[in-house]
């Protein structure tokens, strides 16, 4: 029982550890191709390719900036750097989680405080992880052989 919930709680907080992650990179893909986007839509439409098709690409092009000074403002100027905070408080827990259960350090007073500071970090004030940035870090740990999967029957 106790191996069961130490495996259930390292599933838990390196899934979440992940998400964070793949929040930030997601962002930061985000906010790379959209500068190259908008420099080669305003590259293209100084070229005369027709007078609508040159302002329809300015117009995008414009529309692009836009979306990226939007992205930097408000909570967007510090998005990335709280996601990877939350990120790296639950792979550090993680880590305390995986070393209990293959130190075989299972006392019920350690998997109490273990899965106090999983609930306590659930709890606290962090950033949603968004559905691509949740589907990005499953497919990284059940695919992607990021991780260790030392919490799942049968791995080696």
């Amino acid at each position: 029982m106790k191996k069961e919930l130490l495996k259930q709680l390292g599933e838990e907080t390196i899934y979440t550890a992940k998400g964070h992650f793949k929040a930030c990179d997601i962002r930061r893909n985000l906010v790379t191709w959209t500068i190259w986007l908008c420099l080669v839509l305003n590259l293209v439409s100084l070229f005369d390719i027709g007078n609508k098709s040159s302002k329809v690409l300015s117009v995008l092009g414009i529309f692009g900036t836009i979306a990226l000074l939007i992205w930097n403002e408000g909570d967007g100027k510090t998005y990335k750097e709280r996601h990877r905070l939350a990120g790296e408080q639950y792979l550090s827990l993680y880590k305390e989680i995986r070393d209990a259960h293959i130190l075989k350090d299972n006392s019920k007073e350690k998997i109490k405080a273990l899965s106090e500071k999983v609930r306590a970090l659930d709890l606290g004030d962090r950033p949603e992880i968004s559905w691509a940035a949740r589907k990005l870090a499953q497919w990284a740990i059940k695919k992607g052989g990021e991780t260790n999967n030392w919490f799942k029957d049968g791995h080696k």
